[in-house]
């Protein structure tokens, strides 16, 4: 009998608005104890949007103003999912992605945002930009810039939208781009003024400005239509120009019309004064994609959204509690400071509006504190908490096997494809899997057919049920590529953690689609398994293949002369160290999954067309360990060139900080067998996830397998040393 705390409930926030930034920050200080939460953003890094027209101008760096949401969300102890949100389903409380399972919840918020509003049928074009996503803005127009620097050419750009936002892009713009000869701003306005919700003096200081830097100002200039390099006006005017940036009045998001929740005419959520949808009280919104019911015209501020992320905070708490919500109260009046890219910005708050050098510097400050606030802390001990009450005590042995109720939800909604060597497999609902052990259905003839098996298993190095599904099939199946198998039929060891059963359904589903997705695409059949509670999510597989027996890789199949070639970039072991400490920076983490996501099968397959005989995969012992178990069992030693090492950036990056893998000490005991001018790397001794294959090749043929593991898309395989003779014990020759 174990206590523990279950997971009993699930919060999903959907989108990085700033309500929900300000929900994460308060829930890493004070989580509650039972509940899961999740961020889902389709980008893993965000800019702060108050500092963009800065960076543009040229004021920040991209990395000044950008917030890391892996490394926020691990600091937090919330799972956070990079990927694109295509639906939700209210009435079944699901999430829908494009390309992983869907997510249930508990409790939803949305804070998705909003999009500029075009004209119905824009055509669009090659520099025709939204301002939002304003990630994927800043680089469009960095190809822009890239474009005039390449062919130097008049060029005539549009703004569409005369609110905050587009003048201060106008402004940041034009002072990039005005060094290019012709290059010419016309920032167009459907209202008869500029900034219509603001004080007549800012809009008068922000028009200043804006003619101040050249840029013209069209008011009651309405855009209707397009044709090809031109903007059709409400006036029937048509406005030549190159390119167009839309910085419109807000559009809900589409996927809000398909939801099932309450929608204004418009298409946003309508919710109420706590934050809640009008038809679904589990679901509640904030930020630019709502319509808040009790002031329908508040304008879509990001004053506004920071102070319903505390009251959102509350209110979900409340809810699971079973507890009545607060009400979310907007200010009257909100400050507003305006960079107008010129050393100076505008101040607006109630009906005083000024500008100045001292209103930029106070800007900066406040911009800097905010991202600043993010910052990592020290993550709370998993699982702290003092009620006692909602401690559980679950059995262990059979009765910790998770319930068939679950079981039986999940497997009816995986994809297993038939396979005719499997008799006998998961949907058959018998006690064990059946395989026909027939020649002619594996293409060996008969005397050389050998049946290959390992098993692999792993507690849960990623929050993310589906990715770790997926990495863990592709590492499980990797021993038997490493030994020229191929592997057909697999058996899952999955442990969930205590939950109720419809959370612990979610994971499960989530994990089993990950690793089955990874199985599909290599033709592997899951035949079945066995399901238990525990403390750590975690997932194995025993896997089955059949191989020639004649044409088996052989770790003590090494021969002096053969070079030494690796598939994979070394490093995941310390990047996912630097990850569960809330150090780890988003493209280092995504450069470490990448590499994890590709199969060894393509590897295999080149090295056995080639007639490569020594290989084995690079695993939880590391370089050093796995090349000393080939070295032992051939009798020879092996020399290495450190330089020509691939390694994952987030590898140098955490190994400098001292953070390495709790197995890096005991793979590193091996030290004292690795001689030469250089000292060990730590880089040796680093356990990778899903690794690659290192492999013996013979040097008259080792130039074309490279190119072609190359064009198979293995880019960042290389030849990393030589096999040597030796007349000692086999030792591994370190060169620069």
């Amino acid at each position: 009998m174990i206590p523990t705390v279950p997971i009993e409930k699930h919060v999903v926030l959907v989108g990085a608005g700033n309500a929900h930034l300000v929900f994460l920050k308060r829930w890493r200080m004070s989580p509650w104890p039972g509940v899961a939460v999740t961020l889902i953003s389709e980008f893993a890094e965000i800019p702060y949007s108050a500092m963009v027209p800065g960076h543009i101008a040229g004021d920040y760096h991209w990395d000044e103003i950008t917030l890391d949401l892996v490394r926020f969300c691990r600091s937090a102890n919330a799972r956070f999912i990079a990927a694109r949100v295509t639906g939700v389903d209210a009435a079944n409380s699901r999430i829908e992605f494009a390309d992983r399972p869907a997510m249930a919840f508990d409790v939803l918020s949305l804070g998705l945002g909003s999009l500029p509003a075009a004209p119905t049928g824009w055509s669009g074009g090659e520099w025709s930009f939204s301002m939002r996503p304003l990630a994927q803005f800043t680089r469009q127009l960095e190809r822009l810039e890239e474009s005039l620097m390449q062919s130097p050419r008049p060029f005539h750009l549009a703004v569409v939208g005369g609110g905050a936002s587009g003048c201060e892009l106008a402004l940041a713009i034009q002072r990039r781009l005005s060094t290019f000869a012709g290059m010419r701003l016309t920032l167009l306005q459907a209202n008869r003024r500029l900034l219509p919700s603001f004080p007549d003096r800012a809009a008068r200081l922000m028009g200043e400005s804006l003619r101040a830097a050249g840029i013209d100002i069209r008011l009651e200039a309405r855009v209707i239509g397009d044709n090809p390099g031109r903007l059709r006006l409400s006036s029937g005017e048509e406005l030549a120009c190159d390119g167009v940036l839309w910085a419109t009045p807000a559009a809900p998001p589409k996927l809000l019309q398909k939801s099932g929740l309450s929608v204004d005419d418009s298409g946003f959520l309508q919710v109420g004064e706590t934050l809640q949808s009008r038809s679904h009280p589990a679901v509640f919104g904030t930020g630019d994609c709502v319509t808040f019911l009790p002031q329908p015209q508040l304008p879509r501020s990001g004053v506004h959204a920071v102070r319903q992320g505390r009251v959102l905070f509350d209110n979900v708490q409340e809810l699971l509690r079973e507890r009545p919500l607060a009400p979310f109260r907007p200010q009257r009046n909100c400050l507003c400071l305006m960079n107008t890219s010129d050393g100076e910005a505008i101040l607006s708050y109630g009906s005083l509006a000024t500008k100045g050098r001292l209103v930029r510097k106070w800007k900066e400050r406040l911009d800097r504190a905010w991202l600043e606030s993010f910052e990592s802390a020290e993550m709370p001990p998993a699982g702290t908490s003092t009620d006692a009450a909602s401690h559980l005590m679950r059995c262990g042995g059979c009765g910790a096997k998770v319930s068939g109720d679950v079981l039986s939800s999940v497997l009816c909604e995986l994809i297993i494809p038939d396979d005719p060597r499997v008799l006998v497999g998961t949907l058959a609902g018998e006690d064990a899997a059946v395989h026909r052990v027939r020649a002619d259905l594996f293409g060996i003839a008969a005397d050389k057919l050998v049946e290959v098996q390992t098993v692999d298993y792993f507690r849960a190095f990623l929050d993310d049920p589906y990715l770790f599904g997926r990495i863990a099939a592709l590492h499980s199946v990797s021993d038997l590529y490493a030994m020229n198998a191929r592997p057909f039929s697999a058996l899952a060891i999955a442990t969930l953690p205590f939950a109720r059963g419809p959370i612990q359904a979610a994971q499960l589903r989530e994990m089993l689609e990950g690793a089955t997705r990874s199985l599909r695409e290599l033709g592997v059949v899951l035949t079945g398994g066995h399901t238990s509670e525990g403390h750590d999510l975690s997932l194995g597989f025993s896997v089955t293949g059949y191989a020639n027996e004649d044409q088996l890789f052989r770790k003590g199949n090494l021969v002096p002369g053969d070079v030494l070639l690796l598939t994979k970039p070394l490093g995941t072991g310390a990047v996912m160290a630097a990850w569960m400490r809330g150090e780890c920076s988003a493209a280092h983490f995504d450069e470490a999954i990448e590499q994890m996501l590709i199969a060894n099968k393509s590897a295999a397959e080149v090295f056995a067309k080639f007639g490569v005989r020594a290989c084995t995969d690079i695993t939880g012992f590391g370089l050093a360990g796995h090349l000393l178990e080939m070295l032992d069992a051939s009798h020879v030693s092996a020399r290495l060139h450190s330089s020509a090492i691939p390694i994952l950036d987030g590898f140098s990056s955490a190994a400098v900080r001292g953070i390495l893998s709790t197995l890096h000490p005991d793979n590193a005991r091996m030290a004292n067998r690795i001689h030469g001018t250089d000292a060990p790397q730590d880089w040796l001794f680093d356990p990778q996830t899903s690794g690659g294959l290192l492999a013996a090749v013979p040097a008259n043929v080792v130039a074309e397998v490279l190119e072609t593991l190359h064009r198979r898309g293995l880019q960042r395989a290389a030849v990393i040393g030589e096999v040597l003779d030796t007349t000692t014990s086999p030792v591994i020759v370190l060169l620069h």
